[in-house]
């Protein structure tokens, strides 16, 4: 009995010390943890070009692990009102695992630069950089390109370079020009609109015909009724009534061969813009014409001009 008892108090004698020291110490152990405070953080995974040898194979895989721990300590680091400072070298990591992964393109430009603290340049060149390696993997996405046009011509120069206003006039200019080439791909979808804001920017600072040459292009690419009449009362300012009437005679002439030609395909497939106007048993020889035996749309279009 006298055993028994004993086996049960040594233990339980263990236990109140235990609770006692923790209760002691815990006081002070919360006063350090609130003083003591993380400022920086270990980036320790090897440069992006080694990291290949490291995930054995598994490159997807651990690609995903890092994009959501970067989503997670971006939350953690904002709430802690910390810099993360490793951002940018996760995100090398993870491009260069899954180099045409299209998430963490589209949203480079607000975790990289959204911080508790004023970022510097070389997080916007980062960024920039980042950006610029999403439409290099994936040259046809119209909404990498206008997020790579918006940060470039207007959220970089208005809110990181204003010490640097040479630069900023560099960035401005060729941010309008991914603009253009974002209006391009996607002049059928919202990004047409989007994008319209370059050419519009080019004309309040005067550069009259870059933003004639804006207006052209997408005009000649938007199947968008209500975004054509726009970009036509917007050249109508810049042209003319004249001139304007000529770009829509000629749009109007590309519909009637596009429907004459290619009525077999359906209203969104624009294979007709690769294949190029139908060559007829008429254009052989020397004496075809050049108008309606163009190989290309464009020799097409400079055919008609010419006449």
């Amino acid at each position: 009995m006298k055993r028994r008892l004993r086996d049960w108090l040594v233990p339980l004698a263990a236990l109140t010390v235990a609770v006692g020291l923790v209760r002691e110490a815990r006081p002070k152990v919360f006063a350090e943890h609130a003083r003591v405070k993380n400022t920086t953080e270990a980036y320790l995974l090897p440069p992006p070009s080694q990291l290949r040898t490291l995930t054995l194979g598994y490159d997807t895989a651990v690609s995903d692990l890092l994009w959501a721990h970067t989503l997670v300590a971006q939350g953690i680091h904002l709430q802690e009102r910390r810099r993360f400072t490793s951002i940018v070298q996760l995100y090398e990591a993870i491009n260069e695992l899954a180099p045409t992964w299209r998430t963490p393109y589209l949203f480079a430009d607000a975790l990289i630069t959204l911080q508790s603290a004023a970022i510097g340049f070389d997080e916007v060149a980062a960024t920039r950089r980042i950006l610029e390696r999403g439409v290099q993997n994936r040259p046809l996405d119209a909404e990498l390109w206008l997020n790579l046009g918006q940060f470039v011509a207007f959220v970089a120069p208005a809110s990181y370079l204003e010490d640097r206003p040479e630069l900023a006039t560099t960035w401005r200019r060729e941010g309008l020009a991914y603009l253009e080439r974002a209006a391009e791909l996607g002049a059928s979808s919202s990004i047409g609109w989007q994008a319209l804001g370059g050419a519009a920017r080019l004309a309040r600072e005067g550069k009259r015909d870059a933003a004639i040459r804006f207006y052209e292009r997408q005009y000649a690419v938007t199947e968008d009724p209500e975004l054509r009449r726009t970009i036509e009362r917007r050249l109508t300012k810049l042209l003319g009534e004249e001139q304007r009437a000529k770009i829509v005679e000629r749009r109007k002439a590309f519909d009637a061969e596009r429907t004459a030609e290619f009525s077999w395909l359906g209203d969104d497939d624009t294979s007709y813009l690769l294949l190029g106007p139908r060559l007829r048993a008429s254009c052989v020889g020397k004496d075809r014409d050049k108008t309606t035996c163009a190989t290309t749309w464009r020799a097409w279009a400079e055919a008609r001009e010419a006449h």
